[in-house]
This record gives C-alpha cells, sequence and structure tokens, in this order.
C-alpha cells in the first residue's frame, strides 16, 4: 500500500476488493501519529456527517496518500505548541477495531475545527458536530485557547458555547472569561463572507442562521 506500511487481508476477501479503515492507515504512517480535526469527530462519534479525506497531526510533513475513498493527509501540530513542546497537549488514546490510535481530544478538537474550518468540513459542520459533544473539560479548553493566544479563536469558541450553555452546563462566568479576551475590533465568524449580525458580547459579525434573537446590525 505504502513503502513500509502493510495492510493483512482479511480471510475470505479478495484483495482486489479489500480497502484497509483509513483510520488506521493514518496512524501508521507515523508513530507519532495524532489523529485530529474531521478525523477526530468522526473517531470520537461526533461528526454530523463522513468526509472522505483523513487528516492527521506530526512533526514532520509527508506527501498525501490517496485511498479509494479519499486522501490521507498529514499536518504539523499548530505552532504555538510545538514552541511549547507541548504536541501532545489534549491528546487522548482510543481504540480502532482492536488498535490503539491517538487522537484529539473534545476540547482540542472542537477549537482546532473553528481554527481551521476546511479540515473539518466547515463552519456549519463543526457547528452541527459540536452538537454531539456530550460535555467538556472547561479548564483544558481554556488552557489550550491561552496557548494559541488568538483573540479570535475565543470569541468563536464563545459564541459557539454561549448557544451550547444550558446543555454543556457552561456557566456565565466562563463566557465572561471569555468575552474578555475577545478581538478588539469586529470580526467575521465566517473568513471571506459579508453581511449578517453583530454580537457585541463577542464582536463578531455571524450569519443570519445563527444570530437567533438578535437585532440586526449593518456592518
Amino acid at each position: 500500500m505504502e513503502k513500509g506500511v502493510y495492510a493483512v487481508v482479511p480471510r475470505g476477501i479478495e484483495p482486489k476488493q479489500f480497502v484497509p479503515d483509513r483510520f488506521l492507515v493514518a496512524a501508521a504512517l507515523r508513530e507519532d501519529a495524532v489523529l485530529a480535526y474531521h478525523s477526530a469527530l468522526e473517531l470520537m462519534g461526533f461528526a454530523h456527517s463522513i468526509y472522505r479525506d483523513t487528516f492527521y497531526l506530526t512533526a514532520r510533513r509527508r506527501k498525501d496518500l490517496r485511498l479509494a475513498g479519499g486522501l490521507v493527509r498529514a499536518f504539523l501540530h499548530p505552532k504555538p505548541l510545538r514552541d511549547r513542546g507541548e504536541e501532545g497537549y489534549g491528546v487522548e488514546t482510543r481504540e480502532r477495531l482492536g488498535v490503539k490510535i491517538r487522537v484529539t481530544g473534545p476540547e482540542r478538537t472542537l477549537v482546532d475545527c473553528l481554527a481551521a474550518p476546511r479540515y473539518a468540513g466547515g463552519l456549519e459542520e463543526v457547528f452541527q458536530s459540536a452538537g454531539g459533544i456530550p460535555t467538556l473539560d472547561l479548564d483544558r479548553l481554556m488552557k489550550y485557547l491561552q496557548m494559541l493566544t488568538q483573540r479570535r479563536l475565543y470569541a468563536v469558541v464563545g459564541f459557539l458555547l454561549e448557544r451550547e450553555a444550558e446543555r454543556l452546563f457552561v456557566p456565565s462566568e466562563f463566557l465572561e472569561r471569555l468575552g474578555r479576551e475577545r478581538p478588539h475590533s469586529p470580526m467575521y465568524l465566517e473568513r471571506g463572507r459579508r453581511g449578517g449580525r453583530f454580537q457585541a458580547r463577542w464582536n463578531l459579525v455571524v450569519p443570519e442562521r445563527w444570530a437567533e434573537g438578535q437585532e440586526p446590525v449593518e456592518v
């Protein structure tokens, strides 16, 4: 399949018909592989839909690997984590078909997907998938945001958690902490898009479909 990577074909299945598990393939390509972005959402059972490509984090880039259903793509960990030597922050070990693999946990996955929604099926998919997350460690989430030091992420995470506050038991004090770190100037929730409603608490302009109960503001 790939130099140095082999898959065992189960008995009774023709080799040409066998399709290896894409998550196990990604985990085998690098010893330090960590499944991430939409792949992490799928592995944890939170994803709203199935995505063709598979994503993992590693210390060294490598070319994309093409499987029957899509690409297996490698990315570096976020630079702030590499600078701190904290690439393993928020990473968990889970079992897949009897094999232990490493995957970003719910808190880190949520933030990473909001930071790079193009690797998570887009913001619509991330917001819908967030509805499948049953619980979050808010202290762990806040520490990860502090590591990344991106004001826009504080605002985007805050806006999403405000929508899910009752279900996820997010206290108002936590939302206030996020709000204090919001961007100094208004920003768009969806990059490259214009129009929407201004959310003063987060200094974000959000699409109409996500701004229930808010008065429209021209931007």
